[in-house]
C-alpha cells in the first residue's frame, strides 16, 4: 500500500519516473456484464477525482517505472530503467474469480508498453496461489534471486515470503 499511499499523497517520483493506479470500477449491479471501455466497467489511470455515482470499485492496481524493488546496477547502483512494476492488486472479496485481477495486469502490460518499457515485475506472496496462478497464467516466470544477492523486498511483515516473478514485454502484442 505504500506506492498507492505515496501516489495519492502527491508525492513527488524520481526524474523520468512514471506510476498510475488503475481502478477496475464495475455498474450498479453485481449481475452486470463486465466489460472495459463501456459505462458499467472502465479501467483507467487513476487522477484522484474518481466519481462513484454509478458503480463500485471492485479492484485496483498500481503500475510504476521506480523500479525500486529491483536490484541497482553498475558501480554507482543506478537505477534500472525499462521495466514497470506493479504493486497493490487487489480485488475486492464479492468480485473475485471474475476475471478483474486478470484485466488489471493487462491493462498494466499495456501501460508499461505505452511507457517503452521491456519488462514488467512483481513480487508475489508464497501463501497466494491464486495471485500465482494468474501471473502464470499471464506469462510471468519465477526469477530465482541469486544465493546471497541482496535484492530489495516489499516492506511487509517479516515472515510474508515473496517470489520475485518477471515477464517480458512483447512491443507489438497487444492485451
Amino acid at each position: 500500500m505504500d506506492r498507492l499511499v505515496a501516489m495519492l499523497a502527491g508525492f513527488s517520483l524520481p526524474n523520468g519516473c512514471k506510476r498510475t493506479c488503475l481502478v477496475a470500477v464495475i455498474g450498479n449491479s453485481l449481475d452486470q456484464t463486465f466489460l472495459f471501455g463501456s459505462e458499467d466497467f472502465k479501467i483507467a489511470g487513476f487522477d484522484g477525482k474518481l466519481s462513484l455515482n454509478k458503480g463500485y470499485v471492485a479492484g485496483i492496481l498500481t503500475v510504476d517505472t521506480v523500479a525500486d524493488f529491483l536490484p541497482r546496477k553498475g558501480p554507482l547502483r543506478q537505477r534500472r530503467t525499462g521495466v514497470a512494476y506493479i504493486s497493490n492488486v487487489a480485488v475486492r472479496e464479492k468480485f473475485r474469480q471474475k476475471g478483474i485481477a486478470k484485466q488489471l495486469v493487462a491493462k498494466a502490460e499495456s501501460q508499461a508498453r505505452s511507457w517503452g518499457c521491456r519488462a514488467i515485475a512483481l513480487h508475489c506472496d508464497l501463501r497466494n496461489p491464486a495471485a500465482t496462478k494468474l501471473y502464470e497464467g499471464r506469462s510471468f516466470k519465477s526469477i530465482k534471486v541469486p544465493e546471497g544477492a541482496n535484492w530489495p523486498q516489499p516492506k511487509t511483515s517479516p515472515d510474508v515470503k515473496f517470489n520475485f516473478m518477471m515477464k517480458l514485454l512483447n512491443k507489438s502484442a497487444v492485451s
